[in-house]
């Protein structure tokens, strides 16, 4: 990191004023002092905040990436947020597909008909 950066990453460090020397020190710079304590300072905002709001995929979304995995939408397609907002697009479409399928859904989210495979499966090996 160049001094420049020190001087931004000092000047980020002063908006919480006693954990600071008053004035810019040249030697603290050098050693990247400021830069490494406005990360840490950072990590620890970004630590707090992710606690406090997790992420969450939207059912819209969770349907999209769906339909994806079945193949129905391609890398190359895009999710559209105002599509699902509005309309609810791909859940609607994901539900239509299933009941084609004719495939139930627990609420694991697991396929029962797989799993009677899968232990079908299991039984005979």
């Amino acid at each position: 990191m160049g001094l420049d950066d020190e001087r931004r990453a000092f000047e980020m460090l002063c908006f919480n004023p006693y954990s600071l020397p008053a004035e810019f020190d040249w030697e603290l710079a050098a050693l990247g002092y400021y830069s490494k304590s406005q990360k840490e300072r950072s990590d620890l905002a970004l630590t707090a905040f992710e606690k406090e709001h997790p992420y969450e995929s939207s059912s819209e979304l969770q349907a999209f990436r769906e339909l994806e995995r079945m193949g129905i939408y391609s890398p190359n397609d895009f999710y559209s947020p105002e599509d699902a907002k509005e309309r609810q697009l791909y859940t609607k479409a994901l539900k239509r597909i299933r009941e084609r399928r004719g495939i139930a859904k627990e609420k694991t989210g697991k396929n029962p008909a797989h799993q009677r495979r899968v232990r079908r499966h299991r039984e005979v090996g």
